[in-house]
């Protein structure tokens, strides 16, 4: 409990540096890292200690008035992964946010810990009101963060489009806690829990807060502001929206789905499971036609997001179904991959902003060949595009095998045929969203960090300074820990559920995860003999460096030559292209994705070379065409009908207020 109130001083002792004067700009950057480290290390080690100790009582608790923090273990699960994140983030920006230094660094640094700040307070809110207050205050900093390179077009516009999205998902979460508020004796979540809602208006509570924490998490169709916040945000900050607050989201929804709501309507995991599984697969397919790297990485958090949420349907529909001892397997699968996806998400935008702060560019076309001018990145980059592709020995596997178990948990105790088909689909959606997953980082990485440069911004490119390396590198290696030891991270988020809505602890893990079950992931034996082949493959590659290097010094005859090419020297444009490498499967899904394709002839003839083409494609949103854009035409045309009553009569304006009137008396008789 001291760590956390002595974490939120430290936040807001950060979040001062706003007020320093500007000629110790630096100085405030570094003292709101400072701070901003140090607060999320004491936030981490406070839930860890509270995890892997459980205790009976709270790891905090504490109300002033109207307004109340306390914190279980599902608060501890989710301040765990924000402090982690936090700290890590924090040592990156150390050396990141230098770049900003005259343009804004003090505001940059201050609402940094600001919005960490705000994302605690959500996770330690006791009551409705403290969680919408942290809660539109982690909005607000948020929009304020994506608005911070304001003097860019684009970055504006994705930032008012981001805050009046947020703001609708938060109209309807604050509906939800209305309508649960109002049944219940008042409106600390203690008292939220005994509510008497029921029927009609349990539903239409349900379907308020799932619409909130969907839009918040960016699950389609409400992810349309997520692939332009994050392009336009600074990459530590994309980097924590990612990684920890599309994570709040989840934590919002599973307070409300365990606490307030309950699990016992079918539909309701039903919902979630679909929605979830469809946004995995549409987000990774657009991910995979993106040429932009931040882009990449957004439309692949609606993929993670869809996974997550996937499975935590899939244990709603068993909760509903009365296998309280199995559906523990989907709840920890869900969160097990929240963790995971926090430092693979952080990682890989940290990487991102590594390569755009390297070569001035976010479009992997332009790249190519940065492994032999970055090589720390490109090894970081490595891990997380391995992880976000579930390969063995990556945390990524860990959570998306334990969604897989849960459905096929889901499949042995369904008892019907329409379950099991139901459960095929899943399948079947969690495959095509795997592979195309993996297509989609090896295209990434391929394009941008192998082969030849593509154009000349990559002569210019630089490793990173030491701590934007050492905050890659501390999620690295988290990443390859869980992947190959997970069971300390199981066991932990396994605990998070007992007591919490009835779950049975015990036996379903054991079965499914432990290293003598059927379905252990890894044998300490296949672990040592990945490190055996690991060690041969250094040595042989070291061995023969050294002998290569000892013939050049001895004089002999060495022979370097290009590969052959049919007798022309290979260029940068006989290589694939991104665009070329993602066709086969835009031509397979062309119904969905709807390219747009233009060719503009530059220069009609010549008398040696022909024509000079010019060849664009555009793959645009579904969503955002088909239902955002005719909304907003709606809006517009609604707008221009009422501005015909807008005359400028002053007589006319008095007439209208008459009318009213009027009508207001008669309503009052009426009733």
């Amino acid at each position: 409990m001291d760590f956390l109130l002595i974490s939120l001083l430290l936040y807001l002792l950060g979040t001062l540096t706003i007020v320093f004067p500007k000629r110790i700009e630096l100085a405030a950057h570094y003292l709101g890292m400072l701070c901003a480290i140090l607060a999320s290390g004491m936030v981490a080690y406070s839930s860890l200690n509270y995890l892997m100790n459980p205790v009976d009582g709270w790891l905090l608790e504490a109300s002033w008035g109207s307004y109340s923090l306390q914190a279980d273990a599902w608060s501890a699960a989710f301040l765990l992964l924000t402090g982690a994140a936090g700290a890590m983030t924090s040592i990156y920006a150390i050396d990141y946010g230098k770049s900003y230094k005259g343009n804004r660094i003090r505001l940059l640094s201050g609402l940094w810990n600001l919005f960490l700040l705000s994302i605690v307070a959500v996770l330690l809110s006791g009551d409705a009101f403290t969680f919408i207050v942290a809660w539109e205050l982690m909005a607000l900093v948020s929009f304020l963060l994506v608005n911070h390179e304001a003097g860019k077009k684009k970055t504006v516009s994705a930032a008012y489009q981001y805050m009046v999205m947020t703001h609708i998902g938060t109209a309807a979460i604050m509906v939800a806690f209305f309508l649960i508020g109002s049944s219940s004796g008042s409106f600390s979540f203690g008292d939220m829990a005994n509510n008497e809602l029921s029927g009609f208006m349990k539903n239409v509570a349900f379907i308020c807060a799932f619409l909130g924490f969907a839009l918040k998490s960016g699950l389609m169709p409400l992810h349309i502001w997520l692939p332009n916040a994050h392009p336009a945000a600074p990459s530590h900050v994309s980097a924590l929206m990612s990684g920890v607050m599309l994570k709040v989201a989840l934590y919002g929804f599973g307070r409300f789905a365990f606490q307030f709501i309950g699990m016992d309507i079918f539909w309701h995991g039903l919902i979630v499971m679909l929605v979830g599984l469809v946004s995995a697969f549409l987000g990774v397919l657009y991910a995979t036609m993106e040429v932009d790297m931040k882009r990449i990485l957004a439309y692949s958090s609606v993929e993670n997001m869809g996974i997550i949420f996937a499975a935590f349907g899939c244990g709603m529909v068993m909760y509903s179904m009365n296998m309280t001892v199995v559906c523990v397997v989907a709840f920890t699968a869900a969160l097990v991959h929240a963790f995971s996806h926090s430092l693979m998400k952080g990682l890989l935008f940290m990487s991102a902003g590594a390569v755009m702060h390297s070569v001035g560019s976010k479009n992997i076309e332009l790249m190519g060949g940065l492994i032999k001018k970055m090589p720390y990145t490109a090894l970081f980059t490595l891990i997380g595009s391995m992880a976000l592709s579930s390969l063995p020995f990556t945390s990524g596997l860990v959570g998306e095998w334990l969604t897989l178990q849960s459905f096929a948990t889901l499949a042995q105790q369904a008892g019907t045929p329409e379950l099991r088909l139901l459960v095929i689909f899943a399948f079947i959606m969690l495959g095509l969203t795997g592979a195309t997953a993996l297509g989609c980082f090896v295209r990434l990485y391929g394009t941008a960090f192998l082969g030849r440069a593509r154009t000349n911004i990559v002569d210019k490119a630089h490793e990173m300074p030491v701590f934007m390396l050492l905050g890659m590198g501390l999620e690295a290696v988290l990443i390859v820990a869980i992947g190959l030891m997970p069971d300390a991270l199981v066991n932990m988020v396994q605990q998070v559920f007992a007591g919490i809505a009835a779950v049975s602890i015990g036996t379903p893990l054991g079965l499914i995860w432990g290293g003598s079950g059927r379905y252990a992931l890894y044998s300490p034996g296949i672990i040592f003999a990945v490190f055996a082949l690991i060690a041969l493959f250094v040595f042989v590659a070291v061995y023969r460096s050294v002998s290569f290097a000892g013939k050049e010094s001895t004089g002999a005859m060495v022979r370097r030559d290009v590969t052959w090419n049919c007798g022309t020297i290979p260029t940068s444009r006989q290589q694939y292209s991104a665009t070329g490498f993602s066709k086969p499967l835009r031509r397979a899904f062309d119904g969905i994705l709807s390219p747009r394709r233009s060719l503009t002839y530059l220069r009609k003839e010549h008398a040696y070379y022909g024509r000079k083409l010019k060849y664009e494609l555009e793959i645009p949103d579904i969503f955002n065409d088909r239902l955002y854009k005719p909304i907003q035409q709606l809006m517009i045309n609604s707008s221009s009908a009422f501005h015909k009553i807008q005359e400028g009569s002053v007589r006319l304006y008095i007439g209208y207020t008459m009318v009213a009137m009027i009508v207001v008396l008669i309503w009052g008789v009426l009733l």
